[in-house]
């Protein structure tokens, strides 16, 4: 039935000053007729009753007889083919047996939830389109969506369709939640299927750490629901170990290999099966981390191993295992890089890094807490185009010199080839015969034009840069301009294009000339083509340039290129840039602007100066000369513990999140570092400042212990004694380089514990620090590997769980589709807002109100009564109207033989009076005659007769 609810009822004690309006009206005296008091004190009291109901937020309740079902669809990977079919089937029925009046939703689900059909009476299923998270099953966050979705017009009902298999969130939560606003969960148990083959690797055990040099066990433990045979490996970060041929048995097998751990750092063992019956690939291979402990494992990459020799020979003399690679061959990502303390890169240009090198450095040292170096050298620091890259953001040093003062003035020039062989992408043939035309891609002009524009940015408002580009001769396309904005550079480039013969002589002779009028310390010009022109011998021209300060760097654009590009570079004292890949202009461009820009050595001989007192210095003595230096700007947190003897950093150190570096900005060959090489005290040297960077262990005192269970990892650190209070973090990182912070609350005097959501099944380092008073005092690295999602294991369904839900909500296991639509037991009422509406009526009340207690009205002031007089008025009118019209004669001889007749008839006698001729209209008005007829008779009636 409907009723009336309140938003504030506490507002209702405003009826009380209604009863008192009322008492008031009635018992003093009244000054108004009965019927106007009574009507009036009526409207009165019922506007007052719609305010304050309007006030009280008065509502009407009504029920709802539509009802709202919300399909949950188990979408995870536990469920075979034939489940899911059996679920979408039942939907289907259910869906066409839904009433008129109904909606249904559906939500699929695995480790997320997915809205795949909103609240609709549609009848048709049609295809499952959403595609969850097939990893997890995570019932909470499908009971949180299904409760999203309901209207609040409507009764509500989630029917849930899964396994039960929950291995993440918290289900009961969300039914409780479900439970409180009264909605129930009913369950549709799906079947479990158990007729399938299944082979699967259900845990890999292996020591956490070990030393090298000694043989690990690992022990695999191998699950079958059939026996079968099948093939094991044990599978190392080099490649397969060991393999064996299993005769598996139902139930569990235990497989054992032996390993002679080599190397250092962290190794990951792989078990991996190959079943000859199978339903799930995705359990076929499970992992274990083994922490190898040794001498520190050193990795140098130098592009020239003669510059690394002899750093290399000094660590080697100080216990520590030192590694020459190539730039080419050096790991790029975290997980190759694990197993190395500390990366030192010896002259060693930017370029020639692997770009996930580049990028994974830094968190190699913040995250991993290791050591990173870098050595000085004519390719290192600033000319070695490290200024701006990620690996600057882990040094001690910016790469250029910042200092206004002592950065010299730079002008530099760019060449840019834009002859008809520059219309084209590359140019295939040395012959030249590819067609242009016929070539796809960005034309090399336009490229060469962004490349410009990125390189300009780079520069300083006190540096001057010129443009010059050349086909059959050269242009200055910008002039030598000091402060160049890149509107102008932009606006300058933008009318150049393709066309005509290579002259790079008349190119470079422009680029002489414009340098020759520009006044600056640094005088450099960048030549980009792609070698095919005339215009005689370069080689004088560059030497020439070389005379006047000028240097020359080449960039070969293609394949094509002519090969004397590298010696007008050679000639020029620049550097030579091959771009068979013509996309790399750019960044090429800008390495060699930042080269350039803010960067430069310095040569002469110096004595380095100490710096205050550190362990780096112990027991060095007098040190030898240099003879010379990169260009750098220290960082304002770092610390630098040689200088030159103008103040310029030579040695310094840097913490960079947990782990530290250092630069070196001298070299480590026989060039500005001769009489170091030759000094007794360089290996004691080179050992303590590489030993500076060294990651610190915690000891055998503290220990780490990592639990994955269901969808949870728990972290726990066992700490030294005198470790107390200190802020405890764990950073779990992945092999591709992501990063996830865990604070460790301390739970015990010397135990720290977290939990984090399991990541991703995979292998993963986690960094633990304590900090007190912002200061790092305790490391320690871990291995985590985190296996398959239980997901895929087999007999994961809970259909306990599923009836815990329901009965936590009311709800019941269905069977039949039709009942996913039965009435619901509470029922669901609507509530609509009337006090606007109440605000109106009192609106159009309180004229009558007024009306009613001011207005003296008589009945003929009314409306309609002056509306009645005005029509009698026009009636009579026309009666009157028409009495004064001609009469008939016809009817007027009619009239008078009537009259004659009925004087015959009656046989009235004449008395005097009648004899007297009565004043009367003539006979021949009948009106007349009658009213004098009427008149005599009246007389008759009250006695005036005689």
């Amino acid at each position: 039935m409907p009723r009336l609810s309140f938003v504030y009822p506490e507002m209702l004690w405003l009826l009380g000053l209604i009863g008192l309006m009322v008492a008031i009206a009635v018992l003093t005296p009244r000054r108004l007729a009965p019927w106007r008091f009574w009507s009036s004190l009526t409207v009165r009291t019922l506007i007052a009753l719609a305010l304050v109901l309007a006030i009280a937020g008065v509502q009407l309740v009504l029920p709802v007889n539509r009802l709202t079902t919300v399909f949950l669809l188990d979408g995870s990977d536990s469920l075979s083919a034939s489940a899911r079919a059996q679920a979408e089937t039942f939907m289907q029925e259910a869906l066409q047996a839904m009433p008129e009046r109904d909606r249904a939703a559906i939500v699929v689900f695995g480790g997320n939830a997915l809205v795949e059909r909103a609240p609709s009476d549609e009848q048709r299923l049609g295809r499952i389109s959403s595609v969850p998270i097939a990893t997890r099953t995570n019932l909470e966050q499908a009971i949180q969506l299904g409760l999203a979705l309901f209207p609040a017009d409507a009764s509500r009902r989630l029917v849930l369709l899964s396994d039960g298999g929950e291995n993440a969130g918290r289900a009961g939560d969300a039914a409780r939640l479900a439970a409180s606003r009264g909605i129930p969960i009913e369950v549709v148990a799906l079947s479990i299927g158990i007729g399938e083959a299944e082979a699967l690797v259900a845990s890999v055990e292996a020591p956490a750490q070990v030393r090298e040099g000694q043989v690990a066990t690992v022990v695999a433990t191998i699950e079958s629901n059939v026996a079968q045979q099948a093939t094991v490996r044990l599978i190392g970060d080099g490649g397969t170990i060991s393999e064996q041929q299993l005769a598996l048995q139902p139930g569990l097998t235990e497989v054992t290999f032996a390993v002679e751990i080599a190397g250092n750092g962290f190794q990951r063992f792989r078990v991996q099966i190959e079943p000859e019956r199978d339903g799930r690939a995705q359990n076929n291979e499970a992992a274990a981390l083994i922490q190898v402990q040794g001498p520190p494992r050193i990795l140098v990459v130098a592009q020239d191993q003669a510059d690394a020799q002899p750093l290399v020979n000094a660590l080697a003399a100080t216990n520590m295992t030192p590694e020459v690679l190539s730039p080419a061959m050096m790991p790029s990502d975290l997980a190759g890089m694990i197993t190395y303390d500390a990366v030192i890169l010896v002259n060693t240009p930017a370029r020639t890094l692997p770009v996930g090198a580049l990028r994974a450095l830094p968190g190699y040292v913040r995250d991993l807490g290791r050591g990173l170096m870098m050595i000085g050298g004519a390719d290192s620091f600033g000319v070695g185009g490290y200024g701006r890259t990620p690996i600057e953001e882990a040094m001690p040093v910016y790469m250029d010199v910042r200092n206004r003062e002592e950065r010299p003035d730079l002008a530099m020039v760019f060449v840019i080839d834009k002859s008809g062989s520059m219309d084209a992408c590359h140019c295939s043939s040395p012959d030249m015969s590819s067609n242009p035309s016929q070539l796809g891609g960005v034309r090399k002009v336009d490229i060469a034009k962004e490349a410009v524009a990125q390189a300009a940015a780079l520069l300083g408002p006190q540096d001057t840069l010129g443009i010059v580009t050349f086909d059959s001769r050269a242009f200055d396309t910008l002039p030598a301009t000091t402060g160049a904005s890149l509107d102008q550079i932009l606006d300058a480039l933008a009318g150049v294009e393709p066309r005509g013969a290579t002259n790079l002589r008349s190119g470079l002779i422009q680029a002489e000339a414009m340098l020759q009028q520009v006044d600056a310390r640094l005088k450099h010009v960048v030549l980009l083509t792609d070698g095919w022109g005339t215009g005689g011998d370069q080689l004088e021209i560059a030497a020439r340039m070389r005379e006047q300060g000028m240097t020359l760097t080449t960039i070969a654009a293609g394949s094509g290129s002519a090969t004397f590009l590298e010696n007008l570079a050679n000639t020029g004292g620049g550097r030579y840039y091959f771009a068979e890949d013509i996309t790399t202009v750019p960044q090429i461009f800008v390495q060699e602007t930042i080269s350039a820009v803010g960067n430069y050595i310095v040569e002469r001989p110096f004595t380095p100066v100490m710096i205050g007192s550190s362990p780096v210095l112990n027991g060095l003595g007098g040190l030898p000369l240099l003879y010379g230096f990169n260009g750098s700007t220290l960082k304002n947190s770092a610390r630098v513990l040689l200088e030159t003897d103008d103040a310029q950093p030579l040695l310094a150190t840097w913490q960079y999140g947990l782990g530290r570096s250092a630069a070196w900005l001298s070299d480590t060959k026989g060039k500005w570092a001769v009489d170091w090489m030759a000094w007794e005290g360089f290996p004691r040297f080179a050992g303590q400042v590489v030993g500076d960077i060294l990651p610190v262990r915690g000891g055998q005192e503290i220990s780490t212990d990592l639990l994955v269970a269901g969808g949870e990892t728990m972290i726990r650190l066992n700490a030294a004694p005198g470790q107390e209070n200190l802020a405890v973090t764990a950073t779990l990182i992945g092999t591709d380089g992501s990063r996830r912070a865990v604070p460790l609350p301390q739970v015990g005097a010397l135990t720290y514990q977290g939990r984090v959501e399991s990541p991703n099944p995979g292998t993963y380092l986690v960094q633990i620090s304590g900090a007190a008073a912002d200061r790092v005092v305790l490391q320690e690295m871990a291995g985590l590997v985190v296996p398959y999602s239980s997901e895929y294991r087999g007999g994961q369904g809970n259909l306990a769980l599923l009836d815990e839900l329901a009965a936590l909500t009311g709800g019941q296991r269905l069977s039949e589709p039709a009942d996913a639509f039965l009435p619901v037991a509470g029922r669901v009422t609507q509530a609509r807002e009337i006090g606007l509406s109440l605000l109106l009526l009192a609106l159009v009340l309180l004229p009558f109100d007024i009306a009613l207690r001011r207005l003296m009205l008589q009945p003929g002031d009314l409306p309609f009564s002056q509306f009645w007089r005005s029509r009698q008025q026009r009636a009579e009118a026309r009666r009157v109207a028409a009495e004064q019209a001609p009469p008939d004669p016809t009817m007027a001889r009619l009239q008078s033989a009537k009259e004659r007749a009925g004087t015959r008839i009656k046989g009235v006698s004449q008395t005097p009076d009648d004899q007297v001729p009565d004043k009367q209209a003539p006979d021949d008005d009948p009106l007349e005659r009658l009213r004098a007829a009427k008149e005599r008779a009246r007389k008759r009636t009250t006695g005036e007769e005689g």
